[in-house]
């Protein structure tokens, strides 16, 4: 007969039968090793998250698995409830366990009926298991089951994860476990030891080059540890609490600062920015920023934190293997390392979280790729680092070599420049600098000698005219020639031994040399110009004359000085005299002085000349040929000066044009002239008038333009006004000229040609010059009566002047019979003295209204 208890159990098993799934029944027989659990369960969903034991066994809904895979719901906080039932024939003799291989789980609770009845013989929680010493334990869940079990029993099973839900059952023995757990020891050691030793290994980088690249990377390893040790479950082992609170914090936190350091550590890496676009620098900033959001995010709410950094971390490795290939197609070598270590994470991590959400099977290889492409991952980066630490060796290299040329051509370049300074860079010969040097080094121990600068003209006006390629070669010529004349004269100083020079070139057209002075009884000057004076030159089928016009300046040693750079100044003012004196040879002398200084004294008063009212204007008429009447006037500048008396204007125009201030003489002229035209036209005087232009003022717009504004403010009709130029200045910059010229003329001005006929080039140029009028130079009109020659060129000249439609102007005219032959030769206008001298501006108006009305 059966006791009421057994009666009782009978009947809450026949209770509850029914409304159980119960799964297929295991039988646990022999010395087996493991048996898998995975078949032989039934589960249920506590969605409410409330139930007790006694509660669960009587829900219905209980589903049963047929198929030996893994349990995976996926991401889920209810917790769940697993059954299976078991069978021990006989009492079992050693220690087993109930294995969950899925360290993820918070929370685990082991209940063991005997023959499925309540209430429960056996209970443990995971919590007991990690805090009991004396129960075996390591990376996965293993509760341990009694050893007295035997007969028929249900074990139940409660699990919950804030996370993924994952249960894969098994029973282990101990032995077997154990050896399990050594060898699991050995993969996570050796998985972490590498880890660690790349962590030190980085810092030592870090330390010795400071590049922010290894230290974001050692940042990048801590946070793949902390990361590795929640997925492992070494984490909540061997370091901190049991207590799952603590690992739903780290897991997500360090996988944000996982995605950061990844972001920071690719950007100094591949050295960002200006290593990929603007769009993709700027997502990386943005993603960065998302990191650091949801490291703080995560601390207010950890769970949704770690489904967050999930998505987060996929995004970053999308972003770091694009990021990595376009620096690999763009010739960065490294980054095949970069992308492929990204890429072999990338797999890892997806497969690691398609296991995670039930996407794929959970094997044993899906669950362990992570930690397979982390490893590959690292391993390819340190190769990545150690690869850009040989580039960057090599790259220092070569710069190291670039620099060593550099450095060699700096210090060619210094001894080249040192050259430079002491050479003249068209002959080669020694300049001025040499020269003086040299003459320094002779004066102490020297009796007499003397510093000759010689300057041929020519040079200087084929220059102008033909150009200065053509000059400079023949300069060449003529410098090669002289050296080798003067170094077999005996008498001229060698200046250079490595290039047996004996005459310097401070200036194209100018050389210069040093010559002992003996007691010949022949005069200096004739000596000097025998040496130089007879040279001839050939240059392209250009043979210039046999005899060179030259002009020579000396200055002697003690005669004249005791120091170089003086006697170097003298020679040049006595060059200066020989220009304007048009003396071959000229020994400097006081009144050259004199003469310098006089004019150092005038180019210093020339402006306050301008404004204290000591310049004025004259005004020289210009006649019609055919009518007599006054047609027009040449405004001459002239300068009475209290303390020089009268300037003349060639030495007012020569000292503004040698200190620059031709623009503020001419802006005078301009201003005094377009007053007096002013004053004509309320005269009723229909009369242009003339003004002359240096070169200075047309080589630039500022001249012109200041004549057309005021003009234009004046409202006085621009075809009163002529602009004269002379052919010589022009030739100087003509396609800059012609610039200028073209817009006086376009806005309705007239310009002049002067002295035509004594350049070189005038017919060459005369097509391209906006040109209306030709002013024949005087020298032709003098001279025309007594030489045919001269004749010959005002009469092709006026001929020409037709044919191009131009205005001829005959200057100095100055009797009859030279205005009768160029009135027949057909000439336009006639200037000279003949009709008057230039006057002033009052003297003129009244010469004009006289002549008017007689």
């Amino acid at each position: 007969m059966m006791s009421r208890i057994g009666i009782r159990r009978l009947l809450i098993v026949l209770v509850l039968l029914p409304s159980l799934g119960i799964a297929e029944q295991m039988t646990m027989h022999g010395e087996a090793d493991r048996y898998s659990l995975n078949r032989h369960i039934a589960y249920y969903v506590d969605t409410s998250g409330d139930m007790n034991l006694v509660r669960i066994l009587q829900q219905d809904g209980w589903r049963t698995k047929e198929q030996d895979d893994v349990l995976n719901l996926g991401f889920t906080q209810d917790p769940l409830w697993i059954r299976t039932s078991l069978s021990l024939p006989e009492t079992i003799s050693r220690q087993w366990y109930l294995v969950i291989q899925y360290p993820l789980l918070e929370q685990a609770d082991l209940y063991l009926l005997q023959d499925g009845t309540l209430p429960a013989t056996y209970h443990i929680s995971r919590r007991q298991v990690l805090e009991d010493q004396n129960h075996s334990h390591g990376y996965q869940i293993a509760l341990p089951l009694p050893t007295t079990l035997s007969g028929n029993m249900e074990l139940v099973l409660r699990v919950q994860s804030t996370t993924s839900l994952q249960v894969p059952l098994a029973l282990w023995r101990e032995d077997h476990l154990h050896s399990y757990f050594t060898q699991e020891s050995l993969l996570w050691g050796g998985y972490f030891g590498i880890l660690f030793a790349l962590v030190v290994y980085n810092l030592f980088l870090f330390a010795s080059i400071r590049d922010p690249a290894y230290g974001y990377y050692v940042l990048y390893l801590y946070s793949l540890v902390a990361v590795m040790l929640c997925v492992s479950g070494l984490g909540v082992t061997l370091l901190w609490s049991p207590e799952p609170l603590v690992t739903r914090y780290v897991l997500p936190i360090s996988t944000g600062f996982l995605t950061l350091f990844a972001i920071l550590f690719a950007r100094a890496f591949l050295r960002w920015p200006g290593g990929v676009s603007r769009r993709l620098e700027r997502s990386m900033r943005i993603t960065a920023g998302l990191a650091v959001l949801l490291i703080l995010y995560t601390a207010v709410n950890p769970i949704h934190g770690a489904r967050l950094a999930g998505l987060l971390g996929a995004l970053v490795l999308a972003m770091l293997i694009i990021a990595g290939s376009v620096r690999l197609r763009a010739g960065v070598v490294i980054a095949r390392y970069f992308v492929a270590a990204w890429a072999s994470f990338t797999l890892g991590a997806a497969l690691y979280l398609l296991n995670v959400f039930d996407l794929i099977p959970v094997n044993a290889f899906t669950n362990h790729a992570i930690q397979v492409g982390s490893v590959a991952e690292v391993l390819l980066l340190s190769f990545a680092l150690a690869h850009r630490i040989k580039e960057e060796r090599a790259h220092k290299l070569v710069a190291l070599e670039r620099q060593h040329r550099a450095e060699g051509q700096v210090q060619k370049m210094v001894v080249d420049a040192l050259e430079n300074a002491v050479h003249d860079s068209v002959t080669k010969m020694p300049n001025a600098a040499m020269l003086n040097h040299r003459l320094q080094e002779l004066l102490p121990g020297t009796r007499k000698i003397a510093t000759v600068i010689v300057n041929y003209p020519q040079v200087r006006q084929i220059a102008l005219s033909m150009g200065h390629s053509l000059a400079e070669t023949m300069f060449r010529e003529l410098a090669n020639k002289l050296n080798g004349a003067l170094a077999n004269s005996g008498m001229v100083v060698c200046l250079e031994d490595k290039s047996a020079a004996h005459i310097a070139t401070p200036e194209l057209g100018s050389v210069a040399f040093l010559m002992r002075i003996d007691s010949s009884h022949i005069p200096l000057e004739t000596q000097v110009e025998g040496l130089v004076g007879q040279c001839e030159v050939s240059v392209n089928t250009v043979k210039l004359p046999t005899r060179l016009n030259m002009h020579c300046g000396i200055a002697l040693h003690p005669d004249h000085g005791s120091h170089a750079t003086t006697l170097y100044k003298y020679a040049w003012a006595a060059l200066d005299s020989s220009v304007r004196t048009q003396v071959p040879v000229q020994l400097y002398s006081q009144e050259i002085s004199a003469f310098a200084e006089r004019r150092l004294a005038l180019m210093s008063a020339l402006l306050p000349a301008i404004e204290a009212g000591e310049m004025t204007i004259y005004l020289q008429p210009q006649i019609d040929c055919a009518t007599g009447s006054v047609v027009g006037a040449e405004v001459l500048l002239r300068w009475f000066s209290p303390e020089f008396g009268q300037v003349p204007t060639w030495e007012v125009i020569d000292i503004a044009e040698n200190a620059s201030l031709m623009d503020q003489v001419t802006r005078f002229v301009v201003i005094q002239t377009l007053e007096t035209i002013q004053r004509f036209q309320l005269q009723n005087l229909d009369i242009r008038f003339s003004i002359n232009l240096s070169v200075q003022n047309l080589i630039t717009s500022d001249c012109i333009r200041f004549i057309l504004d005021e003009t234009r403010n004046r409202s006085i009709p621009l075809d009163r006004l002529v602009v004269e130029v002379t052919e010589t200045a022009m030739m100087q910059k003509m396609d800059t000229v012609i610039v200028s010229l073209n817009q006086f003329t376009g806005a309705g001005g007239r310009v002049a040609l002067d002295d035509f006929g004594t350049g070189y080039s005038s017919l060459a140029y005369l097509s391209r010059l906006p040109i209306s009028e030709l002013k024949i130079d005087k020298s032709f009109i003098r001279n025309m009566r007594l030489n045919k020659n001269d004749l010959w060129i005002v009469e092709n000249t006026i001929k020409l002047a037709k044919t191009l439609n131009l205005v001829t102007v005959a200057e100095g005219i100055e009797d009859r019979e030279a205005l009768d032959l160029v009135r027949q030769l057909g000439c336009s206008h006639a200037q000279g003295y003949y009709f008057s001298r230039p006057m002033p501006v009052d003297e003129f108006c009244a010469w004009v209204r006289e002549r008017e009305a007689s």
